[in-house]
């Protein structure tokens, strides 16, 4: 009987997670029946689906990942879009941790022998996965070229991110070749699918996209909000304020950060609860004001926003 190994994204997964986790799963069965019969990969997921990776799933045809909450001692698993335990499927520090394949800074995850550790300082993970299926000599599907160009279009947002790089531009290409659309298009597709967010219940508007960060020995949350209509999701700003205290209070964090990224307009409205003196110091800005601060060009969580504050630790 064939042994299952888990290939999984982080917690509060958005679309690279959960498109990437599908895209190394069903590269490495490729592989497995070429070279290593008696393992099947299975894609899982740590939350609910965002609705961009929805809306690409059934448009595709693409099942949707199991949802789990955890593994179980020496179960095998395969990170992917993230490294940090904070973040991780709650029982990874007992399960038989094979490969991690990620675009993050290196967060502390330690195994006891040496494993497969691709991690690029590139836009997207999807991209990394791109990249293995290039080096494999193995070309997708349409349907899981499509998959994975969605997530790296999403995690560079559309490419305008800091963090996407000539490869990221490159990939994309070559995933648009085999799924037959152009990327900017397809990308474009994917972004207005998720609409404004505006009408979501409080906790999927603030939090479904959300990480934890160590710093010190404090922890800070950091949200983000991608949406094309900025206005209409700070029009909910007291009721999102009253939901950030109160996830302060039930899990004791630092300092909650949300930031609302217009897409359109190329910037994140910062807003704060808790010890905001912490992103004042960051960025040299006063954020605890009514309305936020607004951040023009800032879109990268990872590179522009958890960077200076992770700093400071």
């Amino acid at each position: 009987m064939a042994e299952t190994i888990i290939v999984v994204g982080h917690k509060n997964p958005d679309n690279d997670a959960i498109c990437a986790a599908i895209g190394y799963a069903e590269l490495k069965n490729i592989l497995a029946d070429r070279d290593a019969p008696g393992y099947v990969y299975k894609p899982a997921r740590l939350g609910q689906l965002p609705p961009e990776t929805g809306w690409v799933l059934g448009k595709l045809g693409i099942p949707v990942p199991e949802l789990i909450d955890h593994v179980d001692p020496g179960q095998k698993v395969i990170l992917v879009d993230h490294n940090e335990v904070l973040q991780a499927v709650d029982g990874i520090e007992d399960a038989d941790l094979l490969e991690i394949i990620d675009h993050h800074r290196i967060g502390g995850l330690v195994t006891a022998g040496p494993i497969k550790f691709h991690n690029l300082p590139i836009g997207s993970s999807a991209t990394v996965v791109a990249k293995e299926f290039e080096r494999e000599g193995i070309e997708p599907s349409k349907e899981t070229a499509a998959m994975l160009l969605s997530a790296l279009m999403t995690d560079t947002v559309l490419l305008k991110s800091p963090t996407a790089t000539k490869s990221d531009h490159y990939q994309a290409e070559w995933l648009a070749k085999f799924a037959g659309v152009d990327a900017m298009e397809w990308g474009n597709q994917v972004i207005k699918s998720r609409g404004s967010g505006a009408d979501l219940p409080i906790d999927r508007l603030v939090a479904a996209d959300a990480k934890e960060f160590q710093v010190g020995d404090d922890i800070v949350f950091i949200a983000q909000r991608e949406t094309v209509d900025g206005k209409a999701v700070m029009e909910r700003e007291a009721e999102m304020r009253d939901y950030m205290k109160k996830v302060i209070a039930e899990n004791g964090y630092r300092s909650f950060l949300l930031m609302v990224t217009d897409i359109i307009e190329e910037g994140s409205t910062f807003i704060c609860e808790g010890d905001c003196a912490l992103i004042d110091k960051a960025f040299g800005i006063s954020v605890d004001v009514p309305g936020g601060v607004w951040m023009p060009g800032v879109l990268s969580r990872k590179k522009q926003v958890a960077a200076p504050i992770l700093a400071l630790g």
